[in-house]
Formats: C-alpha cells, sequence, structure tokens
C-alpha cells in the first residue's frame, strides 16, 4: 500500500473529515469537489443534496466506482494524480455516503408528504395546501420556480399557488396562462399522465417566451385528478438543468395529496350548499305557512268576529251578553294567532327588511330595547332571517331569565360580514348550550357560513353574537 493510500485509510478510519475531506487532504487540493450518483433518482447530487451538472466524460471528471458500479465523481481540473488504489479506498467511503445522502432524500420526501398530507387532513383551506404543495415540491425537486395550476380549457390554464426561489422568475399567480403544444402543463392536459421538456428553446408562444426571458431550462408536470378527471396540474421549473429521470414520478406523490385536497374542498361546498337549501327551503316554508294564515284563518276568523258583533246588536239582552263573550275569545284567539303567525315568519321581515323587523321586535318586549342598526342595502332572505330569529331568541331569554333592566340590538356590517350583537344588563351566567334555541340557531348560522357566540359572566349581563357573510347575499 503506498503512502497516499495509508493516509487515505487513516483519515477516513479516524472519522475526523469526510471522504471529499479526506481525498483533498492526501491530494493537497482544497478545491476537490464531488458529486454523488442516485442511480434510482437517475442524477448527480452535491452533499447538501442539490442537483448538480456532471458530465462524466469532461476532462476535469473523474468517475469512482465500488463494485464496478459508479457512486461518485469527483470534480478536479487538471484531474491530477489519481490512482486505483487510492480510488479504491475512496470508493467504499462514497458509496456509504452516497447510501447516507440517498437516505436522507427519502426521509426528507417523507416529511415534506406528510407535512402536506396533514394539512389536507386537517382540512386546512385550499390555498393553504396548494401554496404549501408548491413550496414542498420545489424544494424537494430542487427547482428554481413550481406552481399549482388548474385547466380551464383546451390550452388554457390558471395559476393558482406559486413559490419561486430568490431571483427567479415567478410564474403568474392568479393569471390564466398559455400551455402550448409541447410544454409539460400541455403533455399533461392531452395525455393525463407526466410530463416533461427538457428545453424550451424553440417552443413557440408568448409564455414559453416569457419562461426563457426569466431564464427557465426545462420543467416537469404531473396530473392532478379529481373524481377521475383532470382537474390541474403541479409543474416544477429549472434554471440549471434538465430534471432528472424519476422527477416526475415524484411529483405525482404531491399531485395525488393536491387532489385529494380539492376532493375535500368540493365536499365540503357541496354540503354547504345543500345546508344553506335546506335553510332557504324552511324559511320559504314559513312564509307559505304565515301566508296561508294571514289570508285563511285569520280572515276567516275576522270576519267570524265582526258576525258576531253584528249578531250581538239585534239580539235579546241574554243572548247578546253570551255572543259577546264569544266575540271576545274569538278576539284573544285571533291575537295568539297573529302572535303565531309573527313567530313563524314575520311580514314586516319580507316586506321593509330587518331593521323594521327588529323595531317590532323591541316594541313586543317586556324589557325595554334600544335597536341601532345601519344597514345600506338588504341582506339575502336567508340571512335576514338568521339573524332576526337570533334576535327574537335572544330576547325571549332576556324576557323571561336574564333579571335585566334594559337590552340593546346593534347591527353593522363590515369587511365582507354583517354582524348582530344583543345586549342586556342582568344576571349572566348564560350559555349557547344551555337550551334548544340558540344551538338550533347556531345550526342555522354555521349552514349559512357564519358564526355565533355568547359571553355572560356572572352578573355582567348577556351579549349574543351572530354574522353572516353579508357578500354572499
Amino acid at each position: 500500500m503506498n503512502e497516499r493510500v495509508h493516509v487515505l485509510a487513516s483519515l477516513l478510519a479516524a472519522g475526523d473529515r469526510d471522504a471529499r475531506g479526506s481525498l483533498a487532504e492526501v491530494l493537497a487540493r482544497p478545491e476537490l469537489g464531488v458529486a454523488y450518483w442516485l442511480p434510482d433518482d437517475d442524477r448527480w447530487v452535491g452533499p447538501d443534496g442539490r442537483l448538480v451538472d456532471v458530465d462524466p466524460s469532461a476532462p476535469g471528471v473523474t468517475v469512482v466506482t465500488h463494485r464496478r458500479r459508479r457512486v461518485a465523481a469527483l470534480l478536479l481540473d487538471p484531474p491530477g494524480d489519481l490512482d486505483g488504489d487510492l480510488l479504491a479506498v475512496a470508493g467504499l467511503a462514497l458509496a456509504n455516503e452516497r447510501l447516507e445522502l440517498a437516505l436522507r432524500a427519502r426521509l426528507e420526501e417523507q416529511d415534506a408528504l406528510r407535512r402536506v398530507a396533514t394539512a389536507v387532513a386537517r382540512q386546512h383551506s385550499a390555498e393553504e395546501v396548494l401554496s404549501l404543495v408548491a413550496g414542498e415540491v420545489a424544494r424537494h425537486l430542487d427547482a428554481d420556480a413550481a406552481l399549482v395550476a388548474r385547466y380551464d380549457a383546451a390550452g388554457l390554464a390558471t395559476v393558482l399557488a406559486e413559490w419561486h426561489r430568490p431571483g427567479a422568475g415567478r410564474f403568474p399567480m392568479g393569471e390564466q396562462i398559455e400551455v402550448v403544444h409541447e410544454m409539460a402543463l400541455a403533455q399533461v392536459q392531452r395525455t393525463n399522465a407526466p410530463g416533461r421538456l427538457d428545453s424550451f428553446e424553440g417552443v413557440e408562444g408568448a409564455y414559453p417566451a416569457e419562461l426563457r426571458r426569466q431564464g427557465m431550462r426545462a420543467a416537469v408536470a404531473a396530473p392532478v385528478m379529481v373524481d377521475g378527471s383532470l382537474w390541474g396540474a403541479v409543474g416544477t421549473a429549472s434554471m440549471r438543468v434538465p430534471f432528472p429521470r424519476g422527477a416526475e414520478a415524484r411529483l405525482c406523490a404531491f399531485a395525488e395529496l393536491v387532489g385529494q385536497a380539492i376532493a375535500n374542498v368540493d365536499a365540503r361546498l357541496k354540503l354547504d350548499e345543500s345546508r344553506a337549501r335546506i335553510v332557504a327551503a324552511a324559511d320559504e316554508a314559513r312564509r307559505r305557512i304565515e301566508r296561508d294564515l294571514h289570508d285563511g284563518a285569520q280572515q276567516r276568523l275576522v270576519g267570524l268576529a265582526l258576525s258576531l258583533t253584528l249578531a250581538a246588536k239585534h239580539a235579546e239582552p241574554e243572548t247578546a251578553a253570551a255572543v259577546q263573550a264569544c266575540a271576545a275569545e274569538l278576539q284573544e284567539a285571533l291575537a295568539e294567532l297573529r302572535a303565531l303567525a309573527r313567530g313563524i315568519h314575520p311580514v314586516v321581515l319580507t316586506e321593509r327588511g330587518l331593521a323594521a323587523a327588529l323595531d317590532a321586535l323591541a316594541t313586543r318586549s317586556a324589557v325595554p330595547v334600544v335597536v341601532d342598526c345601519e344597514l345600506e342595502t338588504r341582506l339575502g332572505a336567508p340571512y335576514e332571517a338568521a339573524l332576526y330569529f337570533v334576535a327574537a331568541e335572544a330576547l325571549t331569554n332576556v324576557d323571561r331569565y336574564a333579571g335585566a333592566s334594559a337590552a340593546r340590538v346593534t347591527v353593522r356590517s363590515e369587511d365582507g360580514w354583517t354582524e348582530i350583537a344583543i345586549a342586556d344588563d342582568g344576571v349572566g351566567g348564560a350559555g349557547a348550550n344551555g337550551g334548544t334555541g340558540l344551538r338550533g340557531l347556531g345550526d342555522r348560522i354555521d349552514a349559512l357560513q357564519g358564526r355565533i357566540s355568547v359571553e355572560s359572566a356572572p352578573g355582567e349581563g348577556t351579549t349574543v353574537r351572530a354574522a353572516v357573510p353579508a357578500a354572499r347575499s
């Protein structure tokens, strides 16, 4: 064993330096570089795991093998005196380091997939998941930029999320782009399978020209499938070298998670729409019942009361007294029926809106109520009904349980939301779970994508707040 091989073996055995550092010391060439060959991914990477452009036939490149398989490349120009024994000793150390690097890459990939899968499972918003995917795939594939795009039509896609390395060009977030025939995104749209483009040179179209201007050289993309249909794609771009073999497969794992996230969002939207339709149908049924009571039963009872009053005028005194008593009871029943109709769905809410309906509630309250309603325009019928019934239930609780001397109803619209607050100066200690009224109203508010809360510290009164997205009216 020559002296240099002995020194190299001693340095490697001591473990003070990695293979590159040990070789650099033995050769007295601190500028020595190393790239590891990852056969599963068909790529050269540096010690940091990033892609390295290596031409094995270049004069300054010496390929190191172990058991007749290449494991690394020494980057040294001029190559210097690298004899076979020295390379054999270095080959084993470099092979071990390559295995560690490959394992680290797989663990990092699993960690990235786990982060995305966790975001999907926790039902984070689609925007959060797509942005997370763009960043993770770019870092995982050592790309300079990444995007998640939704296909709009043949040859057209909209960028929904993007990530770019500092100093690199960026994909136009929120804008529609043209995906011409040769582009990786276009290949995905045609085939529902992964696509790649190893050079943008000569690709026609305004958008490929813009990517060339930004310095992009290559791209890969994978399809995002939702319920068996092509929805969009996850893509990455490089300013340096074409992506290695296997990049598309690694990208597909992330694309599958994007598809699951979109499916989750779609399912939630369909559920929300279904719940909103149920609320709207219930309100329409309430209005129909109220109209039937007003136009049918109430009118007939009013007519009957008038008939009894007229009959009493022409009857004997004893008979007249009995008829008048019947008419009085009929008037009481009519008043109860009117109250029932208002509880089902007040006419004033339909005809004049929320502010007028709240004023009517205040006049019927046993506790003095001040209404402060500032609405420039009317809300949609389901939203007005939801806020009205929250106020009605809250004021009913004030009358019965709060021991309050006054209450205040406030309505404000701000930042796309309309909020109602019903506050009293009573004994407090109430809760949203204390009865079925507010719990049921909470379901109604939730179905409209709203929110409801109760603040009720003992001795400090109670405030019920509910908000609905007024922009959806």
